[in-house]
């Protein structure tokens, strides 16, 4: 996978759009302010993804969703735990002192949290290229960073060697929170995005 300045560019202004996007939705969601940084765009290669959060042992939650459509791939959506409980209580409404919800309902939270950051960057996909994307129901887990992100990717392991990251981080009131988005389009598809951006509205 080749990412020279000028497609990592694209990248940049097509993911802080949809990263504005999701913020504005997920504020409207807990009735509550929030920022986004810009976010920041690497490739990384695939034996590394357990390490993104600092250790392939930290315990991390993780929402993938399938995508598919005039191109096809996987989003990841990585967060620390101490970062989810933090959402999770401004989702249900809680004080620091009470207790979260069943494993259930934090699953089906994080799901629909997924759903808003997975929906928003898809539609900046297709508001500057064109294409035309599907996102599937996410599929979320609590494991430690080494099993749950090796196992999501195994699939396409044969085939890739890297994958694309997107970090940027939550203000919420006085939090901040790490968000990891991983956009794993089939290498085909890759160019395919490339080709309809370079022809698009970046020209």
């Amino acid at each position: 996978m080749k990412l020279n300045p000028i497609r990592k560019d694209m990248l940049k202004e097509v993911a802080n759009i949809g990263a504005g996007n999701a913020a504005t939705s997920f504020s409207k969601m807990i009735d509550k302010e929030i920022a986004m940084s810009v976010p920041e765009i690497e490739l990384i290669e695939m034996q590394d993804l357990p390490l993104i959060t600092g250790d392939e042992e930290d315990y991390i939650a993780c929402v993938m969703i399938n995508f598919k459509g005039e191109i096809q791939g996987k989003i990841l959506i990585v967060l620390e735990i101490e970062a989810v409980e933090k959402i999770l209580r401004y989702m249900f409404f809680l004080d620091s002192e009470d207790e979260l919800p069943s494993e259930d309902m934090q699953h089906s939270a994080l799901n629909e949290l997924s759903n808003i950051l997975s929906g928003s960057y898809l539609k900046a996909i297709n508001d500057f290229s064109g294409l035309e994307l599907n996102q599937e129901i996410p599929l979320s887990a609590f494991d430690m960073a080494g099993a749950i992100l090796s196992s999501s990717l195994i699939d396409l392991s044969e085939n890739e060697d890297e994958i694309l990251l997107l970090e940027t981080e939550f203000s919420l009131a006085n939090d901040k929170v790490e968000l990891f988005y991983l956009f794993v389009p089939e290498q085909e598809s890759l160019e395919i995005l490339f080709d309809k951006l370079e022809g698009g509205s970046f020209v």
